[in-house]
């Protein structure tokens, strides 16, 4: 094959392959909009049986991650946790994998795109499979795996961050996970460990203070300051619960409750969807006319009517707190990290630039009719492939929140409803029988997608 020959070849490759992802990318999204009825009506057996029948037809070898992540957040809702726990814990080993990609493999990258390499997970959907992981221990009575999954969490942040201390072009402002710190202390109190359990609020707390209100928008909820107070108190350290019945407002009244005999009804809610990505494209021109296409994926948020819940038992209503607030940790991460993306996507350009003067030169120069040739089809097989990775975890929430309900010994019958911001109730109503015990949380999982 001569080298005219090859080049064109590789031109033509390099347009099937865009092909091949740009009809993959829209397979993904087509399934996810047949699935979606179903997960808005609460049927997540059926979404769950979608998506199996979807694993061979859309998502590809590469997109087997994507595809562990979605079938494990449905499962988790449809109540099958250890099923949603193997489907998660192969996601994370898998993205534990790639995160130690070899030098050969970025190389390819930088050559062929994201889209063409295993989806390898953002940040936030790293550090969100412990979420989901540690509440399905806690739902198959693992109080102890449920604490070291959600404490998995923070260790993956840490871990990103001495990456991000290694990088001159991108760092971010996701250092904490304030949620998640919360969950660790809500498993330490489940498993008896009060001194921990405040440990543990406390760092959250701060973190909400420190990191989630100014970047993310989103302060310590009410409740935060009553569990400090509570297993502080608890842990023999009066000082500190005076301290923060002082500086946060919190009551101790759940302390009384604890006397009493009551138990708590800690409420998970999963409201809306997660960002969606678009393509972000903008070209260059060298002085030579060479034209660098750039392409990077940009976070959109998906609009939603939900705008929280409410829990309606033993004649108390309580509405949900903002707890995590994913959408606005992804775009304000985003839009941190936009400029030095920005800079990746200008050098990987400039590679595929001087591959195109490389061939240029290996056909005579860019004046001789061989030259021009194999440059222009350099040139087009790097514009095609040039494409942003549009694949994400499309089943995480927008947002979690939660609501806390005191109630005593026994079996309760509660009604979950939901509203717009306006008050207006929207959608379905859940209803579910939950069994409380003397001075124990049980925790309970909903989802609304509207």
């Amino acid at each position: 094959m001569t080298t005219t020959q090859s080049s064109l070849l590789s031109a033509g490759l390099a347009c099937t392959l865009l092909s091949v992802t740009a009809c993959s990318q829209a397979g993904l999204a087509h399934h996810y909009q047949e699935m979606r009825p179903n997960m808005v009506q609460g049927r997540w057996d059926v979404a769950a049986a979608q998506m199996e029948e979807a694993k061979e037809k859309v998502y590809g070898e590469k997109d087997r991650v994507m595809f562990w992540l979605n079938i494990g957040a449905i499962q988790h809702y449809a109540g099958k946790f250890d099923d949603s726990n193997q489907n998660l814990v192969k996601a994370e080993e898998t993205i534990q994998e790639l995160w130690t990609t070899s030098v050969s493999d970025e190389a390819s990258k930088v050559m062929l795109g994201d889209t063409f390499a295993p989806y390898g997970g953002e940040d936030f959907e790293k550090v969100l499979i412990y979420l989901f992981t540690s509440l399905n221990n806690m739902k198959l009575g693992k109080v102890q795996d449920a604490l070291v999954e959600a404490r998995r969490a923070d260790e993956v942040l840490k871990k990103m961050q001495v990456q991000y201390d290694k990088d001159p072009d991108v760092d971010s402002i996701y250092k904490q996970d304030a949620f998640m710190l919360w969950l660790v202390g809500l498993y330490y109190e489940l498993d008896g460990s009060m001194n921990d359990a405040y440990l543990a609020y406390k760092a959250s707390y701060d973190a909400y203070q420190s990191e989630y209100a100014g970047n993310f928008g989103c302060g310590a909820p009410s409740w935060l300051a009553e569990d400090m107070v509570r297993t502080a108190q608890l842990s023999g350290l009066a000082d500190e619960a005076e301290r923060w019945k002082q500086e946060a407002g919190a009551t101790g009244q759940s302390l009384e409750h604890l006397a009493g005999g009551m138990g708590e009804l800690v409420l998970l809610h999963g409201n809306g969807e997660a960002p969606y990505k678009e393509e972000l494209r903008f070209d260059g021109t060298m002085p030579d006319g060479y034209v660098m296409s750039m392409a990077l994926p940009h976070f959109v948020a998906y609009p939603g009517q939900i705008a929280y819940a409410e829990v309606s038992v033993n004649g108390q209503t309580v509405r949900t707190e903002l707890a995590e607030p994913v959408t606005s940790i992804v775009l304000k991460n985003f839009e941190y990290q936009l400029p030095g993306l920005k800079a990746r996507a200008i050098a990987r350009a400039i590679v595929k630039y001087a591959a195109t003067k490389a061939a240029e030169a290996a056909g005579g120069g860019s004046n001789s009719t061989m030259g021009a040739i194999l440059g222009l089809a350099a040139n087009v097989a790097a514009v095609v492939t040039e494409a942003a990775d549009l694949r994400s975890w499309t089943l995480l929430p927008s947002e979690v929140r939660a609501a806390r309900v005191w109630l005593p010994e026994g079996s309760h019958e509660v009604v979950i409803s939901y509203h717009t911001s306006s008050g207006g109730q929207v959608g379905r109503v859940d209803r579910l029988t939950v069994d409380i015990a003397a001075g124990k949380q049980n925790v309970q999982s909903v989802r609304s997608v509207l």
